[in-house]
């Protein structure tokens, strides 16, 4: 009797701390090889207990608590790590030659209210302004600027000049995506917080520092309580909440054989583009944050593509703290009513949610996808819009999640 209530003690304190359950990760989520027999049983429920001898000799006889069981599992993963470890099949972004990732200057109004005149000379002489900004977040692009009695002016557009002293110049994030040359083998994610590798899951770091925006390959997973932890290496454990991560996905229902296609995923904050089955470019978004402004699931077709343009809040005015005014919006692509795809030059915070319902790419990405996508846009045009003859390229927008059952 002392034994069966040690035994069940050892369940109900195992099943406690978590459930480990390993996955080898492949791209296409297909098993390994040798691996028919699922490691250990699906049911978690069972009445039973191996001894740790049983768990390791034949361990898919075992419920996935029974002692032993965390060890086997790791010496599994450790197992179907390739050795030497494949190298993903990238073709960066390069920047261009000036090293200029958009064909603006932008500015950022820091001081409120900010008025705007059609001349210098018109405030010096107190004249009402062209334009004036009393709240909100307030974007201009920079065409050039002049000197005037001893003021620097920036002009922001044709007959319109803000002082400096209210404005910022800022530079857009050169942070860009990938282009695959081939499928990838296994799931691949970037580094969105700065972490320190652990040589076993939820265990203390210990291992090499990867800063943001750092490159990894996926090799394996296990669940650790209500987390997940990614094997990157031999011994290399990150948590699945410091990454944003990319799986090859078959294309939607709805969308023809060798078709293009764009998915956005909203949990990983991911964006990957697909020419039928195989995945050809991939990169970190931000899309809207809140439910308010939650990107909407679904699939659809770009309808209109604009080079560029400006945005601001519907509804709303330049006195109210909701206003956003941003001047010269690149590489816009509408794809359902108005969410669209475009480069945001304004922040640097690509993996995590920030706009208002739109799906933010940096610069770089937003102009290779542009250039990708159907229609094509004819050289110096303004907009063009998707017709029969030429219907615009799908993007499939979804909420993901490692963990089952958890909702944005």
């Amino acid at each position: 009797m002392r034994i069966f209530r040690r035994l069940l003690s050892l369940v109900v304190s195992l099943a406690i701390v978590g459930l480990l359950t390993p996955t080898p990760l492949l791209a296409d989520h297909a098993h390994p090889p040798d691996s028919d027999v699922p490691l250990f049983l699906p049911d978690r429920s069972g009445d039973y207990l191996c001894v740790p001898s049983l768990t390791y000799r034949q361990p898919q006889r075992c419920p996935p608590f029974s002692p032993g069981a965390r060890r086997v599992r790791l010496e599994y993963l450790r197992a179907h790590l390739p050795n030497p470890l494949p190298e993903l099949p990238v073709e960066e972004i390069e920047p261009p030659e000036d090293n200029r990732v958009s064909n603006y200057t932008y500015a950022y109004v820091v001081k409120l209210p900010a008025p705007t005149y059609a001349h210098p000379a018109e405030a010096e002489v107190g004249m009402p302004p062209k334009r004036l900004f009393e709240d909100g977040f307030n974007w201009f692009s920079v065409q050039g600027k002049v000197e005037y009695n001893g003021q620097l002016w920036y002009q922001v557009n044709e007959e319109e000049y803000i002082q400096a002293d209210y404005v910022v110049i800022v530079r857009p994030s050169h942070f860009h995506g990938i282009v695959l040359s081939e499928q990838p083998r296994y799931p691949f994610a970037w580094v969105v917080r700065q972490t320190q590798a652990a040589s076993s899951p939820g265990g203390t770091p210990d291992g090499p520092i990867l800063r943001r925006y750092d490159l990894v390959t996926l090799y394996g997973q296990i669940d650790v309580g209500d987390s997940w932890w990614y094997m990157i290496g031999p011994d290399q454990w990150i948590a699945q909440d410091t990454v944003g991560r990319v799986d090859v996905d078959p294309p939607p229902e709805g969308v023809a054989p060798g078709e293009k296609w764009i998915e956005v995923d909203t949990f990983e904050q991911t964006l990957a583009a697909y020419e039928g089955t195989r995945m050809v470019f991939a990169t970190l978004v931000s899309s809207g944050k809140g439910r308010k402004n939650w990107t909407p699931d679904g699939l659809h077709r770009i309808w209109a593509k604009l080079p560029t343009t400006p945005m601001s809040t519907p509804d709303s005015g330049p006195d109210k703290p909701d206003w956003y005014y941003l001047e010269d919006v690149e590489w816009t692509q509408y794809f359902f009513d108005d969410y669209a795809l475009h480069a945001a030059y304004w922040h640097d915070a690509f993996g995590f949610v920030r706009s208002h319902g739109c799906v933010n790419l940096a610069p770089l990405d937003a102009k290779w996808l542009f250039r990708w996508t159907s229609p094509p846009v004819p050289e110096g045009a303004k907009v063009v819009y998707s017709d029969d003859a030429h219907p615009g390229t799908w993007v499939w927008v979804h909420h993901s999640h490692p963990i089952p059952g958890i909702l944005p």
